[in-house]
């Protein structure tokens, strides 16, 4: 930086602000990271998966496997691997549930309207949330 452009950032900002940015750019940084790594991948998750509005199924978001789902307009098909899941194929018209790739963290969902299918991670705790209060 140009000598003159120090100073005249010099006139506004005093060395307590700087610290104060600082300190809040290093927190903020923290926070996002810590919300990102431990958003819940692999801490006794489940997968709920719902037909026409009814619960097929809920699955622990464990272990590697494959599972068919008859929906609406036929068979829906996703994939359960790593504390992850997709739909690898589907009946509907559009694949828009496919494209939708993986999903791992509580309140991720993939949605299939033709096909009526609903795959939802939910947090394994079952206690209340923030919600019921």
């Amino acid at each position: 930086m140009h000598p003159s452009r120090i100073r005249r950032l010099g006139r506004w900002w005093a060395p307590g602000d700087v610290i104060i940015v600082l300190a809040v750019v290093v927190l903020s940084a923290f926070l996002i990271f810590t919300s990102v790594a431990g958003a819940g991948e692999g801490s006794g998750s489940k997968v709920r998966i719902s037909v026409n509005g009814r619960e097929h199924k809920v699955l622990p978001l464990e272990g590697d496997k494959t599972l068919g789902v008859e929906g609406f307009e036929g068979e829906s098909l996703m994939e359960i691997n790593g504390g992850k899941v997709r739909m690898i194929d589907s009946a509907c018209p559009d694949k828009l549930c496919v494209r939708t790739h993986w999903i791992s963290r509580p309140g991720e969902s993939i949605i299939c309207l033709p096909n009526r299918v609903v795959i939802e991670i939910k947090d394994g705790s079952g206690g209340p949330d923030a919600i019921n209060y």
